[in-house]
């Protein structure tokens, strides 16, 4: 799809993808708007240059006039935590009543996924097309799942979807696989949840903002895309991050997990990654 002229609506502004993905697309759209709930975050949209328009996902009127005029739609916002109520509110109530918004406003959906979409797989390779955890005990991954049917529905019924599936999304600001790795570990006293012989399916956030702005102009409706960079194992990642904190380090008494999720897909569209691991690793290793 042309980027130019469109007007874009963006969710999870003030989460560690949205911010990114809002400024990848500001010179190209007419307008990009991000869905907010506070005068704090509104202020943030208009310091990005982004209008702030205000609105709650579960509220069906609100959504109705953030969509006005909408081309675009990418929902980066999810609930991560353990409270099934506020995952369902999240991941699937507001995925629905933002679809129908989509629907109505005959625009396309981003959709950001993720590779726990799988469960927890303990090894083997996991492609676009290996079937989803539909029974899966975790309130994110149990709704994620739904958020995807959901989303197969609506496809169905006419509107335009593309889904991603990130992996351990990794930045040097705001991110759970990035600096709150670097701060958990200096607040504790022993790092105990790190397993050396993992694999964990990394990307960084400023790539997957890249993958988002390359999919929605090169990808099709109805596609799915992993977007990982790499299979990275946990000893040149977070097993390097214990060495430089100097903390003691126990082992989890876990099983291992060593998944390796397919890159070659989002690959075909032209995909070229604007930050790589080895730098990342370094600016996170200076923070101790």
């Amino acid at each position: 799809m042309e980027i130019t002229g469109k007007r874009i609506l963006v969710t999870g502004i003030s989460g560690t993808l949205g911010p990114r993905v809002a400024r990848r697309f500001i010179e190209e759209a007419t307008e990009v708007r991000g869905l907010v709930r506070s005068e704090g975050q509104a202020d943030y949209c208009k310091q990005l240059g982004i209008t702030p328009a205000f609105g709650d996902l579960t509220d069906v009127a609100a959504l109705e006039t953030a969509m006005q005029n909408i081309d675009i739609v990418i929902h980066c916002a999810a609930y991560l935590g353990d409270d099934i109520k506020l995952a369902v509110a999240a991941n699937v109530t507001g995925v629905e009543y933002l679809a129908a918004a989509a629907l109505d406003a005959h625009a396309l959906f981003l959709h950001i996924s993720t590779t726990s979409v799988y469960g927890e797989p303990a090894g083997g390779l996991i492609t676009e097309a290996t079937p989803l955890s539909d029974d899966h005990h975790a309130p994110y991954i149990q709704t994620k799942v739904r958020s995807e049917r959901i989303l197969q529905q609506y496809a169905a019924d006419g509107l335009d979807v593309i889904i991603l599936r990130p992996g351990a999304i990794c930045a040097e600001e705001n991110s759970y696989w990035g600096d709150r790795q670097v701060k958990r570990m200096q607040e504790t006293e022993v790092v105990t949840w790190v397993h050396p012989d993992d694999v964990v399916n990394w990307v960084h956030a400023d790539n997957l903002a890249e993958m988002v702005h390359l999919v929605v102009r090169m990808g099709t409706p109805g596609d799915v895309y992993h977007a990982v960079d790499a299979n990275i194992p946990e000893t040149e990642f977070r097993m390097q991050l214990i060495k430089a904190s100097g903390k003691p380090y126990q082992m989890p008494d876990r099983p291992v997990e060593r998944p390796l999720y397919t890159t070659d897909k989002i690959r075909t569209l032209g995909y070229t990654p604007v930050r790589s691991f080895p730098d990342t690793m370094q600016r996170l290793i200076e923070f101790f």
